[in-house]
Order: structure tokens, then C-alpha cells, then sequence
């Protein structure tokens, strides 16, 4: 979005319950930052964005005024599991219980769910993609956060991981729907459609299905006008999502092939690369382990992420090269990494090739871009108003995502704290 420096002739019509004045705006779609930027919102839109001289009045609504700060979109989490609660300390361990028996019941797994959504709202997070949900709950928690009868971000769900049989995390208790042939796939889509998914979630660890099999739930989504995500953990899957024509595909080192053909389709990469950070951090406070058993395996998955990170980088700085739009998605599965870890994810990508603006665009736009998400994503005018601020110029330090000090979800403030004040 360009402005000029011209002083446009102010709206005589226009409306506002709240303005917002700032000493900075990034409006998520890659153009430059506005300086003196103002915001304001109308119900749950925005009816201006842009440089405050150029702004038309707008009586009667309530002035914020944050002459430090910088206002951006919400954040858009594109990989979350907010459902998970297998490491939760009051769990039991992974089941094999061949009657997929619960282990916390669906009552209190909605309660985690709506725990950990709670926690990423505050953090700046707006919209999430739940990429695989247990237990059928995330209809009902999507439905409470749309009635506030409990805080959160827009959601937008999968429901279970269609999965091959013996294929991703098919021993975890009513988490994938699984599928054997063609035909069996497409069902399996139907099915996770009728209860309510938003988006299908393939999982692929690496061949777990055959091309056929992949192509023809890919295929189904599509006809049912519903995107898709594709698990692929290692090769060839990073390859069969691609080939199958998926919307996203998650984590993995995709080579320039891979790439060059993802950009020629139109496919975005979640590359999740915090999540593997953390948990090179966990193997390494066990390597000196007084079980030897125990160190030996810590350190072979130390080094294992070690050279999984170091093809990641490889990867993104090839992906980014070649126009590959990258998205921002945590993946905080595991009981170490905590839930809302944007901030993380978004330091990672700048430190693994993306400049702060790609970064940002990873969290905002690009994200909408590649769900068809139209409403959200950018600070522009008609968009829904979802707007965080911080003090300070991320582009100059990125850390200071993880202290947003207001959050604004479809025109209502669900936070406002006074910004934290320098040390030295």
C-alpha cells in the first residue's frame, strides 16, 4: 500500500469507535512502514490505515494515542495442535490401546484447548490453523471463542489427520482418520468435512501412502472447494504433497526441485523450525544423562536435529531465492515448547535467512494469501481489524514480538497493558 505525501482532501462521512495514533505502521503486505500512522476502526473493520496527516476526522470516537509503538497485524499461527495432551504431567503415556481409548476426556481437552488459545491470543496471535485436533472437540471450541463465552483467536480447524493405516501418529487415541486406497482416502476427507473441518490435514512421514492415495484426498478436498495441509516429515513426501497439488506443506527440507515446482504451483512451505530448535535444546540437557541408555539416544537425536536444522536452513534460503512463499506455524506439540511461541518462530525464520519483513509477511500475509483467507493478513482499509502493537521497530529487533502490549481482535481490545519500559 503507497502513500504519498500529498495531504488528501479528509472524508466528510467518516466513522469510528476507536482511533489509534502511532509512530509506526506495518501494514503485513511488504510495503515500506508508515511513519505518524494512524488506524482507525469501524464495528469490527478498519476504516483507515495509513499516515495520520492524510486521515479524515473522526468525531466522537475514543483517541489512543502510542507515540512509541508500531502497530501491525494480528499474527496468523499457521501450525498449532491446541488439542494435545499427551505431555500434559497429568497424562499417561503415548497409548497402543488398540481401542483408542481416551485418556483425558473430551471435556478436558476442550478446557486445554481453550487454555492454550487463550495464551496465543494474548500473545498477538489472531487467527490459528489447527493442523490436527483430538477427540472431535474443536467445533465446539470454535463455536464458544465466536460466542466469547471464552477467549481466543479465530480458528480455523482440520479436525482429525487423514492418515494411512500403521501411517503419522496412528497410535495416538482419536487423533487420525485412518485411510487404506483411493476410494478410502476420499472418504476419510468426506468424513472429517461432515464434522466440520475447515481444511483437510494429510500426514505423510515419508511413503507411508502411495501417490494414488494422496492424490485422490488432495483431489476430493479441492472438489469440495476446502484446502489442505500436507504432513511431510522426510523424502519423498515433501515431493507426493507437491506433486498432488496441496495448498501447504509442513516442516521438511524441500529441495530446489521441490521448490521451484512448489513456486510454479502455487504452494506454500510451513517450514516449523522453533519446535525442532527446542527440542535439540531438550536432547542436549540429556546427553550427560546418568542413564546410559538414555544419552546415547539423546545425543543420536541431538545430532540428528542438528543436520535436520542445517538442511532447513539450506532449504529457506533457497525457497526464498526462488519466491517460495514461507509461512510462520509453531507446532508447539511438545511439553517443553511453550504454546505461544510466535515470537520464537519468527526470530527463527530471520536467523535461519528471512529478513525482518519476510518474517513478518511469514506471520501475517502470506498466511492469508495462501488459505484464501481475504479479510485478514493486512492493515488496510475494510479489512477486519485485527491489530496488535509494540513498542518499538520490530524490522530493527524482532525479539520484540514476544512483548505486545495490545491486542485487537475484529475491532475489540482483548488487551492493553502499558508497554514495558527499557532497561539498561
Amino acid at each position: 500500500m503507497k502513500h504519498t505525501t500529498e495531504t488528501m482532501k479528509p472524508r466528510s462521512d467518516a466513522s469510528a469507535h476507536l482511533v489509534l495514533r502511532a509512530n509506526m505502521l506495518i501494514d503485513g503486505s511488504g510495503s515500506e512502514p508508515v511513519s505518524r500512522a494512524l488506524v482507525a476502526i469501524a464495528g469490527r473493520r478498519i476504516a483507515y490505515a495509513g499516515p495520520e496527516q492524510e486521515a479524515p476526522e473522526f468525531p466522537g470516537a475514543r483517541q489512543l494515542d502510542l507515540p512509541e509503538a508500531c502497530l501491525m497485524p494480528g499474527l496468523i499461527d499457521m501450525h498449532v495442535h491446541p488439542t494435545y495432551y499427551w505431555e500434559e504431567l497429568d497424562s499417561a503415556a503415548y497409548t497402543y490401546d488398540p481401542e483408542q481409548a481416551l485418556v483425558y476426556s473430551p471435556v478436558a481437552i476442550a478446557f486445554l484447548a481453550a487454555a492454550n488459545l487463550r495464551q496465543a491470543l494474548l500473545s498477538g496471535v489472531t487467527t490459528a490453523r489447527d493442523t490436527g485436533s483430538v477427540g472431535g472437540v474443536m467445533p465446539d471450541v470454535k463455536r464458544a471463542i465466536a460466542k466469547s463465552q471464552t477467549m481466543g483467536p479465530k480458528v480455523y480447524a482440520a479436525g482429525r489427520l487423514v492418515t494411512p493405516t500403521g501411517g503419522h501418529c496412528h497410535f495416538l487415541p482419536a487423533f487420525s482418520n485412518r485411510a487404506d486406497g483411493p476410494d478410502g482416502f476420499r472418504r476419510a476427507v468426506r468424513q472429517e468435512i461432515e464434522t466440520g473441518a475447515d481444511f483437510i490435514k494429510i500426514a505423510n512421514r515419508g511413503a507411508d501412502m502411495t501417490q494414488e492415495e494422496l492424490s485422490a484426498a488432495v483431489d476430493e478436498a479441492h472438489r469440495l472447494d476446502k484446502k489442505v495441509a500436507c504432513h511431510t516429515g522426510k523424502p519423498p513426501s515433501q515431493r507426493m504433497a507437491i506433486e498432488a497439488g496441496v495448498d501447504t506443506f509442513e516442516h521438511g527440507t524441500p529441495t530446489p526441485e521441490e521448490i521451484a515446482l512448489a513456486v510454479e504451483k502455487d504452494i506454500s512451505w510451513t517450514p516449523t523450525i522453533n519446535v525442532t530448535i527446542e527440542r535439540q535444546k531438550w536432547c542436549d540437557r540429556r546427553r550427560n544423562h546418568a542413564d546410559p541408555g538414555i544419552a546415547r539416544q539423546a545425543e543420536k537425536e541431538w545430532i540428528e536435529a542438528g543436520d535436520y536444522l542445517e538442511r532447513k536452513a539450506e532449504s529457506l534460503t533457497c525457497a526464498l531465492e526462488a519466491g517460495l512463499k514461507v509461512l510462520a506455524g509453531t507446532d508447539s506439540w511438545s511439553g517443553d515448547v511453550r504454546f505461544d511461541a510466535m515470537a520464537d518462530e519468527i526470530r527463527s525464520l530471520v536467523e535461519y535467512g528471512c529478513s525482518p519483513m519476510q518474517a513478518l509477511q511469514a506471520a501475517t500475509s502470506w498466511p492469508a494469501e495462501a488459505m484464501g483467507w481475504s479479510e485478514i493478513g493486512v492493515l488496510q482499509e475494510n479489512k477486519l481489524a485485527d491489530i496488535i502493537a509494540v513498542q518499538g521497530n520490530p524490522l530493527e529487533d524482532v525479539g520484540l514480538l514476544d512483548q505486545v502490549f495490545l491486542v485487537i481482535r475484529e475491532g475489540q481490545v482483548v488487551k492493553s497493558e502499558p508497554p514495558k519500559a527499557e532497561t539498561t
